[in-house]
């Protein structure tokens, strides 16, 4: 039998699991309320929907998307996890260690784009199905688009949009799920500052939680895609940005590595001498050491920093 204790931590869990599902549903509810408007303005002046590019409605979407979930961090902030995180550990070390955490964010970002480029592409020659529908999938909605509004979209609002939702939002409300314990400080009033959560007493989140809280949000990252090719390497890169928010504790840095994974993809066409197999089995290898070099960098230059950093 389960004791009330863990009663309470399975319907805790159950709670924000669904209020992480609810922002995503609330980010479909906008993008459907942006079209409707878009579709009464079109039926007032008599304008065709149609003849508007596709990525000026993603533009429109992603605009309105990122200026919900900013309001919506704002009112989250000052009881997150991050504002308790650097309020206990700030990253110090000056102008010198932060451009090290800079060099090494990209890094990660853009051998992590040749690693799952790769691989995706490995997996996809052998489901010749699964890759025409994802083929057709590219051409109908513009993915494959190199236009300067879909390089746009695509390398800087894409970005700063989903890092807030997921890594700022869905995060927060993942670590809330797994880690009750941590309630203290997510029940204090709204206006609170950082510095005063950060004195808050609590139990900080358990490592157990952390893990689980990650998985929780890469996996409803790769669910946001809308398909299975991207929502699986988007839930294996969204494990990274998870580790990458831990390990740092700021939301720059992830918006940072947003951007240089997707940036990567604009890059890899600089690959061009990797045609056969075995080059690219050579290249996944060395992208993949740099990977988990420019990590262990990371991590070591975000504990060093913290360690030498005065005490709050």
């Amino acid at each position: 039998m389960t004791s009330r204790w863990e009663e309470v931590g399975m319907l805790n869990a159950l709670v924000w699991a669904l209020a992480c599902f609810g922002v995503v549903a609330a980010d479909i509810a906008l993008s459907v309320v942006l079209f409707s408007v878009l579709g009464a303005v079109s039926a007032l002046t008599g304008y065709p929907i149609d003849n508007l590019d596709i990525q000026w409605f993603q533009a429109a979407a992603q605009t309105a998307s990122f200026l919900m979930a900013l309001l919506w961090w704002r009112y989250l902030w000052p009881r997150s996890f991050m504002a308790r995180q650097q309020g206990e550990r700030p990253l110090g070390g000056g102008a010198g260690a932060a451009w090290k955490r800079i060099v090494c964010v990209v890094v990660i970002g853009l051998s992590m784009q040749v690693v799952i480029s790769y691989l995706c592409d490995g997996v996809l020659s052998l489901l010749p199905e699964v890759a025409a529908d994802y083929s057709e999938l590219v051409e109908e909605t513009g993915m494959g688009d190199t236009s300067y509004l879909a390089v746009l979209t695509t390398v800087l609002g894409a970005p700063f949009c989903e890092e807030l939702l997921v890594r700022g939002i869905i995060f927060e409300f993942s670590l809330r799920a797994f880690n009750p314990q941590c309630r203290l400080l997510w029940k204090r009033r709204r206006r609170a500052s950082a510095q005063d959560g950060a004195m808050v007493p609590w139990a900080a989140p358990s490592t157990w939680g952390i893990a689980a809280a990650i998985v929780l949000q890469a996996a409803i990252f790769g669910f946001m895609h809308m398909n299975w090719v991207q929502g699986c390497y988007a839930g294996a890169a969204g494990l990274i940005f998870g580790w990458v928010l831990v390990t740092t504790g700021k939301l720059r840095y992830t918006i940072l590595l947003h951007f240089a994974f997707n940036a990567g993809s604009y890059l890899m066409t600089l690959l061009w001498f990797v045609n056969t197999p075995f080059d690219v089995a050579i290249t996944v290898a060395i992208a993949g050491v740099i990977l988990v070099e420019a990590m262990r960098s990371l991590h070591y230059a975000c504990g060093m920093d913290a360690a030498s950093a005065p005490l709050p």
